[in-house]
Order: C-alpha cells, then structure tokens, then sequence
C-alpha cells in the first residue's frame, strides 16, 4: 500500500513530536522529583529536630520538677517523717500530707502534663498520692514492680517508662501514661530513703511531634535512654529499632511505598526521636509533570495535523503536479507542462522539468541520432569527470580503514596536538584556568613522550581548590619547555618532571621542578638583569617573567632556585582568583 508523502510528513512528525516530548517530561519529572526528595528531606530533618529541642524543654522541666521535690529539705522532713510515722497517728500524717499538698501546690502550675506524684519507702509502701488529675490511677502490684525493676540499677537519674493503667473514675477504662522516677536521697548523706513516681500525661510528648505525623503514613517513635520506646504517634504496632549508625535524613523503600525517615537524638538527655512520612502523596503530584508532557505531545501532533492538512494543498500541490506530468512523459506524452504556482524551490523545478520536457521533444524530433553520440560522449566525459572522484573516496576508504584497525596511539597523539595547537591560537590575553593550563601541559608531555626517545617522568598534583583559579594563557608551557630543550639537554635517562600547584592565602603557587642540567647563579641573574631592563622577552623563562611582572606586578612573580648538575625549580606566584559566577537575572 503507497503511503502519501503528506501522511509520512504527519507520521514522521508525530513521532519526533511524541518522542521529544515524552523524553523532555520525563527528565523534567526525575529533575523534579530529585529535587524535592533533597528539599523536603532537609526541611524534614530540621522540623524534627526542632521537635526534639521543644521537647527537651518540656524534659528539662520535668528534671527540674523532679529535683526541686528530691533536693527539697522541708520535702525530705515531710516524707521521712511520715514514713516513721507509718500511719500511727493519722492526725499527724494528715497535717504532713496537708503540708506536702501545699508544697507541691506549685508543680500542679508549672508543669499540668503531671497528673500523679507518688512517694514510696524502699519496701515499697505509698506514703504519699497526690491527686491532680482524678482520672489517673495508682500503679498497680504490677507496675509498680516493674517501675522498681528499672530504677533499680540506677544512681539516682531520672528513669523514664510508658505504662498502661486503669482508671479509677471508670471501669474498664486504661490510660496511656508516661512514668518518670527516680531515687530519693537525704541531702547530706545521699543516703536512698524512698521513691519518688510522677506519672505524666502522653501531652507532655504529643504536642510538639503532632506536625510530624501528618501526611500520608506518618509516623513518629521516641525513645529513652536506653533506646526503649517511649511514646509513639501514628500507629499501635512495634516501634521499629533504630540503627546506631543510621544518618540524620534517609529514604528507604518497603512495603511496596517510599518512606522519608529522620532521626536525631538529643545530646542533653540521650532521647531520640526517629519520624517518618511516606512520600508517595507527593510523588504523584511530581508525575503531572510528566502527565502534561505527554498530553502536550498527543495536543501537539493533533495541531500538526489539522496544520499539515490545510497547508499541505498550498505547500505540496507544485509537487503533485509534478509528479503526474513525469508519469504522462515517462507513459509518452513528451508534450505535457507543468504550471509553475511559485517561485521557491518547487518552481524551480516545474521550470526545469518544462525545459527538460522542450529538449526531450527536440531530441526526438530533429537530431535524435545526433543526439545519442552527443550524450554518448557526454557519458564518456562525465565518466572522466568522475576519476578525482573515486581517488577521494578511496583515500576516505583507506582513512576510514585506518581508523577502524583501532590505532589509538596516533589518534591519541593527533588530538593531542590538535587540542594544543587549537589553545595556542586564542589570544594570549584571553584569560584561562589552571585545569584548562594543566590539561595543555599534559598534552605537551605526550607529543614529547611519543617523540623523545629516552623516556622520562612526569608527575603533575594539583589541589582541588587551585584548579578553577584563572591564569594567564600559555603561562606554563614556555617552562615546561625550556626544560626539555634546556634541563635535559646533557641527561640521558633518568628525566623527571614535577609540577605542584596549591593556594597559600591570596596566592597561587605553581612549582615546577626538574632534575636537570641547573643553572648557575650568574645564568639565573642574567634572566633578572634582562628583565629590569626591559628587553624583549625571548620565548622562556624571560618571557613568563616579564608577562607577570606587565599584568600583575608586585608582590607576584618568578622565583628561580638551581643548583647546577642536580636540577631547577621555577615558582611562580600569581593571584588567586576566578571566574566571577554570572549574576542571576
């Protein structure tokens, strides 16, 4: 089936049209998306870590509640006489219990999240319940050993837990609390005389990571110093362990979905706090990029071919006409015209076709054997014509042959020289980078290693931060040669070449080094004398001098240090500069 040329034209641009632009929003999508992941995770960890710091706050409020009770002496004569009481007179105890409600009247300010104080003797008997909050109940046999369990090991620290109890306004009904406790001492003798229990309400936690859980999938896990979790918001399932070495922000795939994690652990009271935040909601938004691309593609070649359909009569039209008059002539019709609609490329050629169509007809009818010697011999030219011709593409062919036998080394060293002779042709003034200087000099060292019979070394060690410093053009080649032509003159093996470059303040330094012939200290003052003269400078080290000196002047120049038969080394010290970065618009 013969497809028209305006169909082709259609479905050809389709294709580039579709392609480009599924190509285009597809990088447009990665890009976006990179870029977010990198964005919102930085975001991400700073909001959680200022989480952790509004909760050591609310920590540190606890340890500053729990040490004013602990170190309180009018507290510790409070207790210990009501545990040596041991409820003997209850008149007495209710007046100690009435002075404890009034002394801790404060902390029910200070600090609401505290629903419970408990105080116990070291076998475990509860002297004092203060109740705050009516709702929160005492520990249980249960909690209570289990309280005793973990403070136990300690040395009078704050030990935190979460526990589940019952409550004792309704039953059946439990609260999810925060317990923190810790060792009663005497204040002289650090002598343990009884147990402070606070039991804290989850508020004390819940406020400052509730921003943490939103999104889709949120979760946020705390945990004490011994790495048991605390509290957790978002789900009721196993808190998940965190990693030791696990990094403050990163992205982990499971369950068939993309997690943000972040974790930071305070320096102050050993929490940590790990929060997590599925980043499938914003990757879907990222893929309407993507999404518009495609529809923007399928919109475009709609539009190409509604516009190729109406201009294809105006723009293709010449040509149709011409392709019907060539079928009519090549059917015999030698006296069809075609009528030329423009005066662009597609007319030219209706005019030539007519012309043609003239000759044709004149060759038939007036000299058609004289003709036909005319265009043999035409041939025979043409073919004549045609042997400079083929010679070229047989040395293409024999190029090509050249260069598919895989001939690296003289390609290598071609484009070596290629590359040198191309950055000796800018303009000296131009101003270059050390990277671009040191790539030039490397270069060098090849076409000299492919040429110099006795090999040598050369070793080039650049910092980091002194390649993007700009240098004058061709500022080290002229040393660099010189100490081929001159260095190496008497030395037949054993060459080497080091060239250093690093910063030193505002300064960069280039060293070059050469295990050469040397100079002497006269040769090295003629270079000075020259140069304070102000001659011309010849291709070398006088010219290197007189460059720095014109562009740059003091404190920057050349420094020459030699010592004759052990080598040279040439310093030169020009200004650390770059390349300002183009202003924003």
């Amino acid at each position: 089936m013969k497809i028209s040329m305006s169909a082709k034209l259609i479905l050809g641009l389709s294709v580039i049209i579709l392609f480009s632009c599924s190509i285009t929003g597809y990088l447009s999508y990665r890009t976006h998306l990179q870029l977010f992941e990198e964005e919102y995770s930085d975001q991400y960890a700073k909001a959680n870590e200022q989480a952790m710091a509004n909760l050591e706050l609310r920590i540190q409020e606890i340890y500053r509640i729990s040490n004013y009770i602990v170190f309180n002496s009018v507290i510790e004569k409070v207790v210990t006489k009501l545990m040596t009481n041991k409820g003997d007179n209850l008149f007495e105890d209710y007046l100690e219990h009435d002075e404890l409600q009034s002394l801790l009247r404060q902390v029910k300010l200070d600090a609401p999240v505290i629903k419970t104080v408990l105080f116990y003797d070291l076998q475990g008997t509860n002297y004092y319940y203060g109740h705050i909050d009516e709702s929160i109940g005492r520990l249980n046999d249960e909690a209570f050993r289990d309280v005793m369990r973990n403070v136990g090991p300690s040395n009078g620290q704050l030990i935190w837990m979460r526990k589940v109890l019952p409550s004792p306004s309704d039953e059946g009904k439990s609260n999810n609390v925060i317990i923190a406790s810790r060792w009663m001492k005497k204040g002289k003798t650090l002598e343990t005389y009884g147990l402070l229990v606070m039991i804290l309400d989850e508020a004390l936690f819940s406020g400052p990571l509730r921003d943490l859980a939103k999104g889709r999938d949120g979760r946020v896990y705390l945990y004490e110093q011994r790495g048991l979790p605390l509290y957790q918001q978002g789900d009721s399932g196993p808190a998940p362990v965190p990693e030791a070495d696990s990094p403050p922000v990163y992205i982990r795939r499971e369950n068939g979905g993309t997690n943000l994690y972040a974790l930071h652990r305070s320096p102050m009271f050993q929490f940590t706090l790990l929060s997590r935040v599925s980043l499938e909601a914003f990757q879907e938004k990222s893929k309407i990029l993507l999404n518009i691309s495609l529809y923007s593609g399928l919109g475009a070649i709609a539009l190409s071919c509604v516009l190729i359909a109406l201009l294809s009569r105006r723009l293709l039209r010449p040509m149709k006409d011409l392709v019907k008059a060539m079928r009519m002539m090549r059917g015999g019709n030698f006296d069809v015209r075609v009528r030329p609609r423009s005066k662009d490329e597609l007319g030219f050629l209706g005019e030539s076709f007519n012309a043609m169509a003239d000759n044709v007809r004149s060759l038939i009818e007036e000299v058609y054997l004289r003709q036909l010697s005319e265009r043999e011999a035409e041939m025979k030219a043409l073919q004549a014509q045609l042997n400079p011709h083929f010679l070229y593409n047989t040395l293409n062919g024999f190029y090509w042959k050249l260069y598919l036998q895989n001939d690296m080394e003289s390609a290598n060293l071609v484009s070596a020289l290629s590359s040198l002779l191309k950055y000796s042709l800018e303009r000296v003034s131009k101003r270059t980078t050390l990277r671009e200087e040191l790539q030039q000099i490397r270069n060098y060292l090849d076409i000299q290693a492919a040429f110099v019979e006795n090999r040598f070394q050369a070793e080039i060690r650049a910092a980091d931060e002194a390649l993007d410093c700009t240098v004058l053009r061709l500022i080290l080649q002229p040393v660099v040669e010189n100490a081929f032509v001159h260095a190496f003159r008497d030395r037949a093996a054993d060459k080497k070449l080091v060239i250093e470059a690093s910063r030193e303040g505002d300064m960069l330094v280039v060293a070059i080094a050469d295990n050469g012939c040397g100079m002497t200290a006269e040769q090295i003052g003629r270079i000075r004398e020259a140069e304070r003269a102000g001659e011309k400078p010849s291709i070398g080290l006088r010219s290197v001098v007189r460059r720095i000196d014109l562009t740059y002047g003091e404190p920057y120049g050349l420094d020459i240090e030699s010592v004759p038969g052990e080598g040279t080394t040439v310093v030169l010290r020009l200004p650390f500069e770059t390349f300002a970065a183009p202003e924003s618009a």
